[in-house]
């Protein structure tokens, strides 16, 4: 299974907090509104009778009789246009079920786990939580056995408007000012990177599933796309009949997952089940032990313009709209005024730059490159 449902949130989440750009070109193709996929009721076919007449849909913007012999307008909308109206099958393809509703809290849970000839060797769960005002996010991931080599036991990652914290035991948190791109978990869980394909049949009845009426569908191993699946035992999907969501995603079956195992080419057993429960959430609070993205200073010089600012253990950055000469001059007299620090190297090819101061307490390094908003970084080492 190589689906990057936990590679986005556990390995590349770095990447993506620091290309604020990237993140807003994502969100510029998002469509500004999100259609509506309505659930119809199940309709069984031989209750039709065969010689019933064909109803025609008017096009948009033309004048039909109503019963009462009125003139009306047939006006077809965005969300009618989206809507499912065969309920006996899904379309997996359709990038509307994958979409993080609009306008409500909720939470999301994850379990994932492979065992082989009985014996866990490698699990992943999850704990996420939405809000939409603030607008804000925390999931906190559990993993155990060979799904933590490298990577820790635990990890939270906190989105609060555009400031995000991340803690990875035992390093210390790093906060990340200006950026934006995971206050979405429902997203980040389910990605939909060609994870599940094809159509899936409904079965009835119907479930109330996290307090969401949903339909339920069967899936098959047609279904997973980019899985390395050699069996399916048991696959269910279930969309929310109002809102076109999914509630509740299980799958278990047999195949490789090199996430949870070392051994990339040994079989297992894997369950999956992943949860989207509306509900309301607790105000989502600066983790413990993180600085405040909007109370971010430097013991260092800093200019007036800086923007996405980033702090961690030894390192401080921004971005600048000065330019990369008086960014320089800036820095070169800013530290070296009170006679604290002196220039031990500059290696200056621009749009780069390195310049190494040393003192008393250590070695400084000031570090210059072009910046994703067409500014110029600048970066902050401290090393005793």
């Amino acid at each position: 299974m190589k689906k990057k449902l936990l590679v986005l949130a556990l390995m590349g989440w770095l990447l993506v907090a620091c290309n604020s750009a990237g993140s807003e070109e994502a969100a510029a193709d998002l469509p500004t509104v999100v259609p509506t996929i309505v659930i119809a009721e199940s309709v069984n076919e031989s209750s039709a009778p065969d010689d019933a007449p064909a109803v025609e849909e008017a096009p948009v913007g033309e004048v039909v009789e109503s019963e009462s012999g009125e003139a009306e307008t047939a006006v077809t909308t965005e969300s009618e246009s989206n809507q499912v109206t065969d309920s006996d099958v899904v379309d997996l393809d359709e990038i509307i079920l994958y979409e993080e509703p609009q306008g409500m809290d909720y939470r999301t849970t994850l379990q994932f786990t492979m065992s082989v000839d009985g014996a866990v060797v490698g699990a992943a769960t999850a704990q996420g939580s939405r809000t939409v005002s603030p607008n804000a996010s925390n999931m906190v991931f559990t993993l155990s056995g060979d799904a933590a080599s490298g990577l820790g036991e635990t990890m939270t990652m906190t989105q609060i408007e555009d400031a995000f914290y991340t803690i990875l035991p035992p390093q210390n948190c790093i906060t990340l000012a200006g950026q934006s791109g995971f206050e979405n978990p429902f997203d980040l869980f389910l990605d939909t990177g060609g994870f599940l394909t094809d159509d899936a049949q409904r079965m009835l009845p119907d479930e109330t599933i996290n307090g969401v009426d949903s339909a339920h569908y069967v899936l098959n191993a047609q279904n997973f796309a980019s899985w390395d699946v050699a069996e399916i035992y048991e696959a269910d999907l279930y969309v929310a009949k109002e809102g076109g969501y999914v509630t509740r995603l299980m799958i278990s079956g047999r195949g490789v997952n090199n996430l949870l195992n070392s051994d990339a080419s040994q079989e297992g057993d894997i369950f999956y089940e992943l949860n989207f429960i509306p509900e309301a959430v607790p105000a989502i609070a600066v983790p413990q032990g993180c600085a405040d993205a909007a109370e971010l200073t430097s013991e260092y010089p800093m200019l007036a313009d800086a923007t996405a600012v980033q702090s961690a253990p030894g390192l401080f950055s921004y971005e600048t709209q000065t330019s990369f000469d008086e960014v320089i001059a800036f820095y070169k007299e800013a530290l070296t005024a009170n006679g604290e620090w002196a220039i031990a190297q500059e290696i200056v090819q621009a749009p780069n730059a390195t310049i190494t101061f040393t003192g008393a307490d250590g070695t400084l390094m000031v570090n210059l490159g072009p910046g994703q908003n067409g500014g110029v970084i600048v970066g902050i080492l401290s090393m005793p």
